[in-house]
């Protein structure tokens, strides 16, 4: 569960909802890194342990998902999907102008 945010810096909605995507993106990754690395290569034969593990997380994140509502979930990854496009293209565009300035810093 989310730990509330300092209210001495009064974040708004969308910082605590990239720092919320962001913490849990990495987190969920380290975890699923370090198991990938850590369970025997035949933890589950004749399927890929990559694919087991990402369907574990699925039906562990599901009852939260579903508690939400259908409309609430497809909203949601819209909005994710719609943040991680832009931090790309920023990054892109940040990475282009870096290359065309080689000597200047960011």
């Amino acid at each position: 569960m989310r730990s509330q945010p300092d209210q001495s810096q009064s974040p708004d909605a969308a910082q605590v909802l990239i720092e919320e995507l962001l913490m849990t993106a990495l987190g969920l990754g380290a975890v699923l890194s370090s198991l990938l690395e850590d369970i025997p290569e035949d933890a589950f034969p004749g399927e890929d342990s990559a694919a087991v593990l990402l369907e574990m997380v699925v039906g562990s994140s599901r009852p939260a998902a579903e508690a939400a509502g259908e409309a609430c979930c497809w909203e949601a990854s819209a909005l994710i999907g719609a943040v991680r496009d832009r931090v790309l293209d920023d990054l892109r565009a940040a990475a282009e102008l870096a290359r065309r300035r080689p000597g200047d810093a960011l």
